[in-house]
């Protein structure tokens, strides 16, 4: 009789254990090359949000506006484009990322008397553009207002080292004081972007490769997570970045009460906006912590100053696109500087008092800025 060969149950078991041991091993390492990929290609959508810029400053002879638009903030029915709507810098830049049509359709419908607004529900108002999406965010549905997505981003534009705001004079401008909301006044911060300001390349005292134009700001996927903008008591001439930081205790905020709105888009969600809350990164806090809204007032905070982080799905820190179109990694540990001093006022100049990384936000702060090694 001829004799059978084969493995034992043991034998079985040693094997299956070896693989096991393998796939743990190689999974950690699979995963670390799938993130490395998406951040390369969240860096690709940097460089090219930059190089964009660059090419309507040469076009215009002036970089584009943080928020601007043909109506204006006061929101009365006389007008159906206000500022805040779809006038944000990435709207500014479709025509220079291939583009073009959706640029034009918006614009039309942003036209008076179409009867569109930017955030109605129109389907152009929910494009999704792959160049303002990084593959790292988790999140593709607001956490707290299902549906509300009006085109999704990851990226925001550098309004520096002061506490930037929407309106001129908070609270009220947009609602209370129409003759005022006309006026269309710039407001002008100490980093690159500003509302109705259109920084010339000379402006960037400090050098293009010292100057943030634009970095991460990661769409938040739940109701506590990092990105969620939350809410700080004061004014812009008592808070400190401490009282924001304060709130954040690494994996989350400690009250998810302290948010707002609630009722409405969180950041990260209507992706061609103008607004600070949705379009703006601050160098104050360092990266990948609190994102707060100073309230100095009870109606509109989308409108009101803050802190605005910028933040990554990435380990340790966030990219960034200066304003030569060079992109660099910004570690979460980078020189602060003095974390208890109260933000300079958008109008004011000097040295920032957030160390490297406000000097880096700053377009003429006078500062010898390096980006760390």
């Amino acid at each position: 009789m001829s004799k059978r060969h084969g493995f034992t149950l043991v034998e079985l078991l040693v094997v299956i254990a070896i693989i096991g041991i393998l796939v743990g091993l190689l999974l950690p390492a699979v995963q670390a090359a799938r993130e490395a990929a998406r951040r390369m290609q969240c860096s690709n959508n940097l460089k090219q949000i930059a190089l964009a810029s660059l090419n309507y400053e040469s076009s215009y002879g002036r970089f584009p506006a943080l928020q601007a638009g043909t109506g204006h903030i006061h929101g009365s029915g006389e007008t159906s484009n206000t500022q805040r709507g779809s006038m944000g810098t990435s709207f500014f830049l479709l025509p220079y990322i291939e583009q073009t049509a959706l640029y034009n359709g918006l614009s039309n419908l942003g036209n008076k008397g179409q009867g569109e607004q930017p955030w109605s529900g129109n389907a152009l108002y929910k494009t999704r553009l792959s160049f303002l999406e990084c593959p790292s965010d988790a999140g593709e549905s607001d956490p707290y207002n299902a549906g509300r997505t009006r085109t999704l981003t990851s990226y925001a534009y550098c309004t520096g080292d002061n506490y930037a705001a929407s309106e001129l004079f908070s609270p009220g401008e947009e609602r209370a004081d129409q003759g005022l909301s006309r006026q269309k006044r710039p407001i002008i911060h100490r980093g690159m972007y500003g509302r109705y300001h259109f920084p010339k390349m000379g402006s960037l005292t400090d050098g293009t490769s010292n100057t943030i134009a634009v970095a991460e700001r990661s769409r938040p996927h739940a109701v506590k997570s990092k990105g969620v903008a939350v809410a700080v008591a004061g004014t812009v001439s008592t808070v400190t970045p401490l009282s924001c930081k304060a709130l954040w205790i690494g994996t989350g905020y400690t009250d998810a009460a302290t948010v707002v709105p609630t009722n409405d888009t969180q950041p990260g969600y209507r992706g061609l906006a103008g607004n600070t809350f949705f379009n703006a990164v601050s160098t104050i806090l360092p990266p990948n912590s609190a994102t707060c809204i100073i309230l100095e007032g009870s109606t509109s905070p989308h409108w009101f100053p803050g802190i605005w982080t910028p933040t990554s799905e990435h380990t340790g820190g966030v990219q960034v696109a200066l304003a030569d179109g060079s992109v660099h990694f910004i570690s979460d540990s980078i020189d602060s500087g003095n974390q208890a001093a109260i933000a300079p006022l958008g109008s004011g100049g000097g040295m920032s008092p957030y160390g490297v990384w406000g000097a880096l936000g700053t377009n003429s702060g006078g500062e010898a800025a390096q980006l760390p090694n």
